[in-house]
């Protein structure tokens, strides 16, 4: 007798993913088609550069595969939107793109810039302006017709005021002046041979000439909390950040005829609420323009990454 068929097999539902890749670190999301996150994993900077796709997507799949394995599930997912720092032009997505499909990530890659998956969760009609600031700096304004413009974002050597490397090399201008007798006294030298481990001005000096730009940014902390604790050199580093970062709102603000309100949004590690830099980034964008409002909605990058690779077509 013949045994009855099994029939077809059963199929998992699909899993998609989500990252944010910055310069400073990179997450990685797993979830369902109605946003459950499933796994979350942190792992190494993967800004895109110029030429290191392969480096970036390196990254990115080991810090996948832990997401996965506490998710429960195999790479490659069905779909994944990154949100990629560095990833502004057509050539290093596509580049980036290819290299996460090869190493396995996903079955379906898109790569967006950071600044731009950002904005699409702050606001729920996509129309506003958001400001990112962590290691480096960059804003995004989608406008009443969905067009989408920017400002800065164009990398350490060219820019990206007020985001983490320029506060952190401005931490290093202080306590340079400071040992020399050409500025302020200022406790930064002392805070910043603490957090690196060192003992002398001469050890900091060894220290800078193999110093990443990330590893410079991860000095900003120090700036903002010599800050918190009313350092005259701080709080001044701190409203030069915050008056770049207002000039950024400020440049895409034309891109919104007439004289109704726009809205604003803020993203990274240096802008969260309470900061010293958040603080100070209010309060000139109050004094600066009279149709920006600032809103308070939380943006978590790589979720809203998620939630474009559900939608992607």
């Amino acid at each position: 007798m013949t045994p009855p068929s099994a029939g077809p097999p059963v199929r998992s539902p699909p899993v998609f993913l989500g990252a944010d890749a910055g310069g400073s670190h990179s997450t990685v999301v797993i979830g369902t088609a109605d946003l459950a996150i499933l796994g979350r994993a942190d792992g190494p900077p993967a800004a895109m550069k110029p030429g290191g796709a392969p480096a970036s997507a390196a990254v990115l799949s080991e810090t996948g595969r832990r997401a996965a394995a506490q998710a429960g599930v195999d790479l490659p997912v069905e779909r994944a939107v990154i949100a990629a720092a560095g990833a502004g032009r057509l050539q290093e997505q596509a580049e980036l793109e290819g290299a996460l499909v090869h190493a396995g990530l996903a079955r379906r890659v898109r790569v967006m810039a950071d600044g731009e998956v950002a904005l699409s969760m702050a606001f729920a009609d996509g129309t506003g302006i958001i400001v990112s600031a962590g290691t480096g700096s960059i804003a995004y304004a989608r406008d009443s017709v969905g067009q989408l413009h920017r400002a800065g974002g164009y990398g350490w050597q060219l820019g990206d005021e007020g985001g983490g490397y320029w506060l952190g090399r401005r931490a290093l201008d202080v306590a340079a002046r400071a040992q020399d007798g050409r500025g302020d006294g200022s406790t930064l030298l002392a805070r910043l041979l603490g957090a690196l481990g060192l003992q002398t001005f001469d050890d900091l000096v060894r220290w800078t000439a193999t110093a990443t730009p990330a590893q410079v940014a991860a000095l900003a902390p120090h700036v903002l909390n010599a800050a918190r604790d009313g350092e005259v050199v701080a709080l001044r580093a701190v409203q030069e950040a915050a008056r770049e970062l207002v000039a950024l709102v400020v440049a895409l603000e034309r891109h919104y005829p007439g004289t109704t309100a726009v809205s604003v949004a803020t993203a990274g590690g240096l802008l969260v609420p309470h900061s010293p830099l958040a603080d100070a980034f209010r309060d000139r964008l109050a004094a600066e323009s009279k149709r920006a409002r600032l809103v308070s909605t939380k943006v978590d990058t790589p979720v809203g990454a998620l939630q474009l690779a559900v939608r992607m077509a």
